[in-house]
């Protein structure tokens, strides 16, 4: 099914499956919540959602039903998809189906795009280079995940689509120019949009982050610039708003 490997990217990141009877589903981002319930209908049919918000403003939305957990693991050949750590320590045993693993390649980025939506962030930020002794425009792509298998499958995946990423604790990072420049062919599910955490971005969509850390490899000469607000201020009006599409 299509939507298969996008239902399970969303299992593997802000979902879960708690028992044998109970899938799932959290977040603050109405885009990944609509989009959750879209799959579930689409590849089991009408079902019935139970929802409530948590004080920290997470959405949590529940499916109860034994029959579609049952289907679920069977259609996806896979025993658990818990990450959360027992009572001993030890992590479950936890990974991405290898059915995934040998989709096609479009089949591949709507999977890594659900992931990175959920569990990925990106950065664009500013720092002085004294060698060069101009300002520098970082660009960063980050997935977090604690789990070692998942993450070691993840990587696996991104480099067998040819992107070049690092590990470094809980992050997979992305921030070669030409892997910033294919992150483009992925991209993050429509209307996600940056979280509280990020100081310069919050509110925007990660979209928008994305295509103006891809326009920003044209920027040159930022030494007219005297401060780091300034080169942000300058960065925020490259980005469209409906006024300037208009």
């Amino acid at each position: 099914m299509e939507k298969l490997p996008m239902l399970v990217g969303m299992l593997l990141t802000d979902g879960c499956v708690s028992s044998e009877r109970l899938i799932l589903f959290h977040s603050k981002s109405e885009a990944l919540i609509k989009l959750f319930k879209d799959i579930i209908c689409e590849i089991f049919g009408q079902v019935h959602f139970t929802e409530r918000t948590e004080s920290n403003r997470t959405k949590r939305i529940q499916i109860a039903s034994k029959k579609l957990v049952k289907k679920l693991t069977e259609m996806c050949k896979i025993e658990t998809f818990r990450r959360k750590r027992f009572e001993n320590g030890n992590l479950p045993d936890t990974k991405v189906p290898d059915f995934i693993k040998v989709l096609p390649e479009s089949d591949l980025l709507k999977f890594l795009q659900v992931v990175f939506s959920a569990d990925g962030s990106i950065s664009l930020s500013v720092r002085w280079h004294k060698r060069n002794k101009n300002w520098e425009i970082r660009r960063r792509i980050e997935l977090s995940c604690k789990h070692e298998n998942l993450k070691n499958d993840f990587l696996e995946i991104l480099r067998k689509i040819g992107f070049s990423p690092t590990i470094s604790g809980d992050n997979i990072t992305i921030q070669k120019r030409q892997d910033i420049l294919n992150f483009s062919k992925v991209r993050f599910v429509p209307g996600v949009k940056i979280g509280g955490d990020s100081v310069n971005w919050n509110g925007f969509e990660k979209n928008q982050i994305l295509d103006l850390a891809v326009k920003s490899f044209d920027f040159k000469n930022f030494k007219r610039f005297e401060t780091k607000e300034q080169i942000m201020d300058f960065l925020k009006s490259q980005i469209p708003t409906p006024e300037r599409v208009a």
